[in-house]
């Protein structure tokens, strides 16, 4: 069986190799599943270079610390969606998870680079029938993030987000959308600019708050900030005074950059989200109920790609491409 192994902390094409490994089999409980579609997301290209939480040199890494899926050795790919092959009974004869020919959201941090692998039946969510692998292949992550991100919101309240061309950032606008709000995103290059969105220069704050006058909406009291660098400045300066800005990610590989003009003369909040401390406090179930949520919603991934692993250095340079739209997928158990 093949699978994306992670070789040691280096760029992608230094980081990866890929290799034969033993065919798994399931414990009982479990389910034997093949790999349909995984997306290679923004945390997988951290993760591969060591650039993540919990790596080695980084915040709160240390030897041991890694979890599974990101340390040299581990398999890579964060989540993805499957087809169930197995179903085996637990030792008392019954049976979890959904039926063999099955799709299925993959559990986080599992290793989703390879042919095969065994999950949790219990807590698993099928998807609905006739979904595309790819298109849903981000459900788990961005999609959720979005989702309770949007939980900060007012009933009708708008917002403001970086980066708009990011799958968060697209998911937030759709989700925004269906349940009363709109937002106003920034994007780094026109190329990649929406009819909802803004590009990054200098005063761009001030053009936000211009842009929200001019559509009518309130002005924003929360942003959300997935970028880092100058585009946390500029989002905090659209936010009404005593606004909070929500960070979950620095696409931009830069610090947070706040001035001290918006925190202590505009009285504008900066607190961090982090997707995993929601899914602890949660629960399965609740968890479970939001993924089921948001998969009936018909919600979609842009895919740009599709390649498999024999293509994967392929596959990675297209994903880290300047000015691309979606997401590449890798399709672990198709072969080209």
């Amino acid at each position: 069986m093949r699978a994306l192994r992670i070789r040691r902390f280096a760029t992608p094409l230094e980081a990866l190799e890929l290799v034969e490994e033993p065919e798994p089999e399931p414990e009982p409980g479990e389910l034997l599943v093949e790999v349909l579609a995984s997306p290679i997301s923004p945390m997988d290209r951290l993760i591969v270079r060591g650039h993540y939480y919990g790596a080695p040199g980084m915040p709160g890494g240390a030897p041991g610390m890694q979890e599974p899926g990101s340390g040299p050795g581990s398999v890579a790919g964060t989540q993805g969606v499957a087809r169930v092959l197995e179903r085996r009974p637990d030792r008392s004869g019954r049976t979890h998870g959904p039926a063999p020919g099955s799709l299925v959201l993959l559990p986080i941090r599992c290793g989703a680079w390879r042919e095969r692998l065994c999950m949790a039946g219990e807590h698993t969510l099928a998807l609905p029938p006739g979904i595309d692998p790819g298109e849903a292949c981000t459900l788990r992550v961005e999609a959720l993030s979005a989702s309770v991100l949007l939980d900060e919101l007012e009933p009708g309240a708008s917002f403001v987000y970086s980066p708009g061309a990011g799958s968060v950032g697209r998911y937030l606008a759709t989700l925004g959308a269906m349940r009363g709000h709109r937002g106003v995103g920034l994007v780094g290059h026109s190329e990649q600019g929406t009819e909802s969105t803004l590009v990054r220069r200098p005063g761009v704050g001030a053009e936000l708050r211009a842009e929200f006058l001019r559509l009518g909406l309130p002005t924003p009291r929360v942003g959300f900030d997935g970028s880092g660098g100058e585009a946390s400045e500029a989002l905090c300066a659209s936010l009404d005074e005593g606004g909070e800005l929500v960070v979950y990610g620095g696409a931009s590989r830069r610090p947070t950059q706040v001035s001290t003009a918006q925190l202590v003369f505009r009285g504008v909040a900066v607190r961090g989200f982090w997707l995993r401390r929601w899914t602890e406090s949660a629960g399965p179930e609740q968890l479970h109920a939001r993924l089921q949520g948001l998969a009936e919603r018909g919600l979609r991934e842009q895919v740009v790609g599709r390649r498999g692993l024999e293509a994967w250095e392929e596959a990675f340079g297209l994903a880290e491409a300047a000015l691309r739209m979606g997401r590449v997928v890798l399709t672990p158990a198709m072969q080209e």
